[in-house]
């Protein structure tokens, strides 16, 4: 496999962690970078010996040495800038959530459809060796049938573009699409469907004066009688943690592939509680970092345009649940 050479549409915190996985990465280069200031781009390029900088990201989709661009963009450019990549016959791996509205993703997906790219959303902790063998004991029955579900991810501080509603603020599209993403695929793995999406969205949140959530909680109800308590904010001290609770025992992970700690390469534990019995804890073995390993991911399935784990089909079907959450808790 030839190397994917790699350009980042935006230089900001998510654009280094990412660059520095494509550094480590066994398939992926750094080809280029492009940001809105000459001057940033120039020292984020200095930062990872990147050989190309842009101030604009029209000039990075013009370049011919660029295979792949990687979105980090605020949440509501995701949309406008996949669809010019995917018109610049450039591959696709766009940060999480893919746009701020069904209609939009649906475009972005027509447009990479149409131009024969790959397009992939970015959610990075699907790929962890840790998350795959959660859904592997899910589905092999290790807690009997799946009852309920239960995932937090939040923390404490904000960015302004987490209160501000004109970029797409709030801890439900930043942080609680991992939530409902993880609620959903314990579903999968519990009733071998794909792409499931609840059948009943309830949520409540405090709200800024912006309207913004800050701390949100959702219930749903989904494929297989399952019921999910999600938790999420930028403005809520608790653990993140993921519990799955079945007819004959527990799963509790209590450090998601998602938390900074877990992107790097190192063992992670799964604590399995049989009814009655002893907990016996699973060691997980991350023996690649989670960015280098999604780098490479892309590169390994160019070719089907779409990742096994992240279709488009599953990608809509999240941002279809984080849209009836989002509503839920407007009322």
């Amino acid at each position: 496999m030839k190397n994917l050479r790699w350009g980042l549409l935006a230089a900001g915190t998510i654009a280094a962690e990412f660059a520095a996985g494509v550094e480590e990465s066994k398939h992926g280069v750094l080809e280029a970078v492009a940001a809105r200031s000459g001057d940033r781009a120039a020292e984020f390029a200095s930062r990872f010996e990147i050989p190309k900088c842009y101030g604009s990201y029209e000039d990075l989709l013009a370049d011919p040495d660029v295979d792949a661009i990687y979105i980090s963009t605020p949440h509501p450019l995701h949309g406008e800038w996949a669809i010019r990549a995917a018109e610049a016959g450039k591959h696709i791996l766009c940060e999480k959530p893919l746009t701020v509205s069904i209609s939009e993703a649906e475009k972005v997906i027509e447009a990479a459809r149409v131009n024969d790219v790959f397009l992939m959303e970015a959610f990075m902790y699907r790929l962890h060796p840790q998350i795959r063998r959660l859904a592997e004991l899910i589905s092999c029955g290790a807690i009997g049938e799946v009852r309920a579900v239960d995932v937090a991810f939040s923390y404490n501080f904000a960015v302004p573009r987490l209160t501000d509603p004109a970029l797409g603020g709030g801890g439900i599209f930043d942080v609680g699409c991992y939530c409902t993403s993880l609620a959903r695929l314990v579903s999968q793995a519990a009733t071998g469907q794909d792409a499931v999406e609840p059948e009943e969205v309830l949520g409540m949140a405090r709200l800024d004066e912006n309207g913004v959530d800050e701390v949100a909680f959702g219930l749903l109800r989904l494929p297989g009688g399952i019921l999910a308590q999600l938790a999420c904010g930028f403005q809520l001290t608790q653990d993140d943690h993921i519990r799955v609770y079945g007819s004959q025992g527990q799963l509790y992970v209590p450090k998601p592939a998602w938390i900074h700690e877990m992107r790097k390469p190192k063992t992670s534990p799964i604590i399995l509680t049989p009814e009655g019995g002893e907990p016996e804890v699973i060691e997980v073995e991350a023996t690649q970092g989670l960015f280098a390993r999604e780098a490479d991911h892309v590169a390994t399935h160019l070719a089907d345009r779409q990742a096994p784990e992240l279709t488009w089909a599953e990608t809509l079907a999240n941002l279809r649940t984080l849209e009836r959450w989002r509503a839920a808790v407007a009322r």
